[in-house]
């Protein structure tokens, strides 16, 4: 949006429901955004004639000086703006809070110079920002669901997506551990060098990942609550196989299991996505989880 000489632009968090990790791999992944929790960039005309970050805080500013450099590269040029960005995701629990920091402030840029993003070209700037120029080792998802804003089904080989419509039937909520926060890198460069090197494991894992999406976009299309309780089931499964967790994530998951909800990791940190059986469970698991000091949100 647009307000006189100001422009403020914004990026949702994301979970995804089945098929992660498979996505740098090839693979098929079923996410959604997650409003509640937004990354924000303000732009005002720089007085300097050149880019100029706003922030005192030393790795939001090599984030942004990144993005910024980027997008100039890919635009030939960046505009001449004063800029901030805030955000409301909690750092490092695997809601893609530093791809939403950047996916905003392209946004953001690119509507300071007219020009109208393709979400696999914002999703691809994007990831190339955290792997190029920061050094993070991640996948395409994150950025993907996060530049399209709707839940989507993506695949990777090649890359592709279908929005889809999350009927009111599927009680989806979050949970976070506020002091679990661990880098989404640390997994992913763990998984690539074993993948890289010809590990069965790895490979078959993202094979069958691949296919836990399908079956869960086959779900939300069908309105199927057993079958996308199931594919966010196996999808855990398949990654506990492969990736040892902490003790905080693990009991974000025990305690949803214990309340009779599906749940999957949703990214890789100390987040989860679950889905309850019915509406009246969200209540309970709410309050399972706050009163064992996490976070909650219920997804409408």
């Amino acid at each position: 949006m647009s307000t006189g000489r100001q422009i403020v632009t914004t990026c949702a968090a994301r979970a995804a429901l089945a098929g992660n990790p498979s996505d740098g791999y090839g693979g098929a992944v079923v996410a959604i955004p997650i409003p509640d929790l937004t990354a924000v960039a303000t732009f005002d005309p720089s007085p300097s004639g050149h880019p100029v970050v706003r922030t005192s805080d030393p790795e939001l500013r090599r984030l942004l000086t990144a993005t910024v450099e980027a997008y100039g590269e890919h635009a030939s040029a960046a505009p001449a703006v004063s800029f901030a960005a805030s955000t409301s995701i909690p750092r490092s629990v695997g809601l893609a809070g530093s791809s939403a920091l950047i996916i905003a402030t392209l946004r953001g840029l690119g509507e300071w110079d007219g020009h109208t993003w393709e979400p696999v070209e914002l999703a691809t700037l994007a990831l190339a920002v955290e792997r190029e120029r920061l050094g993070i080792e991640a996948g395409l998802q994150d950025r993907l669901v996060q530049a399209v804003g709707k839940p989507v089904a993506m695949s990777f080989d090649p890359i592709g997506y279908d929005i889809l419509e999350l009927s009111d039937d599927f009680h989806l909520f979050i949970a976070w551990d506020p002091a679990g926060a661990e880098p989404s890198g640390t997994v992913h460069r763990s998984l690539r060098r074993r993948h890289d090197a010809g590990d069965r494991a790895v490979v078959d894992a993202m094979s069958d990942l691949a296919v836990q999406a399908g079956r869960a976009r086959r779900a939300i299309h069908d309105g199927d609550q057993k079958l996308l309780a199931d594919a966010m089931h196996r999808t855990l499964g398949i990654r506990l196989q492969l990736v040892e967790i902490g003790e905080r994530q693990r009991r974000l998951i025990e305690i949803g299991r214990r309340a009779g909800a599906a749940i999957n990791s949703a990214g890789s940190g100390g987040s989860i996505i679950g889905l309850a059986r019915h509406a009246d469970q969200l209540s309970e698991l709410e309050e399972a989880y706050t009163t064992a000091g996490l976070e909650f949100i219920e997804l409408g």
